[in-house]
């Protein structure tokens, strides 16, 4: 298998991120943590998100792009890119409702020489579930499919972090 890495690069504002090989939930406290500080910055311009070289996404690292194009319009800036020419991850987006609120294409002309890789981060249990919580209910706020795949995931993530006083 394939061990995922994301790697960044800017241009003008424009944050590119590029997902290589198989993204998986172990990636997502870093990413999200990244992806905050980028949508901190004032020149940011747009984001751009390259899953051409990805093998696979989970459903936590998926919200964690719901997020991430709900962020945007809430700043008033440009739909996210996703740029992605696997047919196996485009059914996957489209199925997500994604066409709804990315701009999906399947090729890119640009080439970044200078993009660095996320570093690892470690989280404790909690904080990670909770990311995990976040990340599937921006998943069940894309479409009713998603609500009825991910409801009961979510219940299981709302009793592990929001534990029923008794």
């Amino acid at each position: 298998m394939n061990e995922g890495r994301v790697l960044h690069g800017s241009y003008h504002g424009v944050q590119v991120l590029r997902y290589i090989g198989n993204i998986r939930y172990t990636l997502s406290f870093a990413l999200d943590t990244h992806i905050k500080e980028l949508l901190n910055r004032p020149s940011l311009q747009g984001f751009v998100v390259d899953l051409s070289l990805t093998d696979t996404i989970d459903s936590t690292n998926l919200g964690i792009l719901a997020r991430l194009a709900r962020a945007m319009q809430r700043l008033g800036l440009p739909q996210v890119t996703l740029i992605s020419n696997r047919e196996s991850i485009n059914e996957v987006l489209t199925g997500m409702g994604f066409d709804r609120v990315f701009y999906i294409i399947r090729k890119s002309e640009t080439e970044l020489e200078k993009m660095r890789e996320i570093p690892h981060i470690t989280s404790d249990k909690r904080a990670l579930t909770r990311l995990l919580l976040e990340s599937h209910r921006a998943l069940m706020e894309l479409n009713e499919a998603n609500k009825q795949q991910f409801q009961d995931v979510v219940k299981l993530f709302e009793r592990s972090v929001e534990p029923i006083a008794g």
